[in-house]
C-alpha cells in the first residue's frame, strides 16, 4: 500500500488546494466545549447517544486508533486553511487523550475537501485502490447518497495480544495462530482502525470555521461517528454543523458531549464485546460531564 502522504499529493489536483468561496475563515480556539444543565434525561440521551454512534457488527467489538499514533492531515483548501484545520484536530486528538503522531507524520486520519464527495471517490479509487481494501464498493455507496460529507475506515483484525491476523484470500476467511482459550466475556480477534478518510464538499463549509470543520472532521475521522445515525437527537454536538440550515444555531465548538464521547471511546477495554463497550463509554461520558460545569454566559 502506498503511504498516504502520497495521497495527499495526489489529491491536490482533484480537490485543488485553492480554498472556495464557502470556505472556513481560520481562527484560534482552545478546546473549548458547550453543555447542558438537563440531568433529569441527561443518563437516557447518553445511553441513546452511545448507542447511535458507536458503530459495531453485532457483538463484535469496537474498532479505534489503538496501534498506531493519530496523524491528522487536511487537503483542498488553501494551505493556511489546510494546517488551520489539522492543527485543530491533533489538539483534539490530545484533549481526548489519544497518541498523537509528532509534525511531519504519515498522515493516517484525512480529511479531502472537494468540489463533488462522489466524483472524487471514484477518481480517488482508479488511483488509489488500496485506501478502500477490504470493501471496495462501500465508500462508492455510501458517496451516492444525499449530504455534503462521506467517511470510510481502513481495518485490521488483531488477536489479543495486538498481533495481526491473516486473511487467506483463497478461502475468504482469516487464520487465527493463537492459542488463546475462546470466551463469553473476551473476543479472541477484535478490529482495528489503520486509517480513516473523511470527505467534505465545499458548499458545506459556508459560514463555518476551521475550528468548528475540524472539530467534525476529529469525531468523524477518530470514531467512526455518522451524523445520519443521530436523526431525531437533541444531544448536543459538533456533527450536526453540516446538515443545519443555514443561519441557524450551531456549535461554536467541540460540545462537552463530543469530547467526553472521545475521551470515553479511546479509553474502552480492548478485551471486551460491544455491549460492554458501549457501558463504558456511556459511564466515562457521565462521569465527564458531571465533573464539567458549563461555562458561563
Amino acid at each position: 500500500m502506498r503511504p498516504l502522504t502520497s495521497l495527499i499529493l495526489a489529491l491536490s489536483c482533484i480537490a485543488g488546494a485553492t480554498a472556495q468561496e464557502s470556505a472556513p475563515a481560520t481562527g484560534k480556539s482552545d478546546i473549548v466545549v458547550i453543555g447542558e444543565n438537563d440531568r433529569e434525561q441527561r443518563e437516557r440521551q447518553i445511553r441513546a447517544f452511545v448507542r447511535d454512534l458507536t458503530d459495531t457488527q453485532g457483538i463484535d467489538p469496537v474498532a479505534r486508533f489503538d496501534r498506531d499514533a493519530v496523524c491528522p492531515a487536511a487537503v483542498g483548501l488553501s494551505e493556511a486553511q489546510d494546517a488551520a484545520v489539522t492543527a485543530r484536530m491533533r489538539r483534539v486528538a490530545m484533549s481526548a487523550k489519544m497518541r498523537v503522531a509528532v509534525p511531519g507524520c504519515r498522515p493516517n486520519a484525512l480529511i479531502i475537501f472537494a468540489q463533488d464527495k462522489e466524483e472524487l471517490v471514484r477518481a480517488l479509487l482508479r488511483a488509489h485502490p488500496a485506501y478502500f481494501k477490504g470493501d471496495e464498493n462501500r465508500p462508492v455507496e455510501l458517496a451516492s447518497r444525499p449530504g455534503p460529507a462521506v467517511a470510510w475506515y481502513l481495518e485490521d483484525v488483531v488477536d489479543r495480544n495486538g498481533t495481526s491476523v491473516p486473511m487467506n484470500n483463497q478461502r475468504g476467511y482469516r487464520i487465527l495462530s493463537s492459542t488463546d482459550t475462546p470466551s463469553r466475556i473476551a473476543p479472541t480477534t477484535r478490529p482495528m482502525i489503520v486509517a480513516s478518510v473523511v470527505v467534505v464538499e465545499y458548499r458545506a463549509l459556508a459560514g463555518l470555521t476551521t475550528t468548528q470543520v475540524g472539530d467534525y472532521a476529529a469525531m468523524r475521522a477518530f470514531t467512526r461517528a455518522d451524523p445520519e445515525r443521530l436523526e431525531g437527537s437533541k444531544a448536543p454536538t459538533i456533527l450536526t454543523i453540516l446538515d443545519a440550515p443555514m443561519g441557524s444555531e450551531v456549535p461554536p465548538t467541540l460540545t462537552h458531549w463530543d469530547l467526553a464521547y472521545l475521551r470515553g471511546y479511546n479509553a474502552i477495554s480492548t478485551g471486551r464485546y460491544a455491549p460492554q463497550q458501549r457501558h463504558e463509554i456511556g459511564k466515562a461520558m457521565t462521569r465527564d460531564l458531571e465533573r464539567t460545569a458549563p461555562p458561563e454566559e
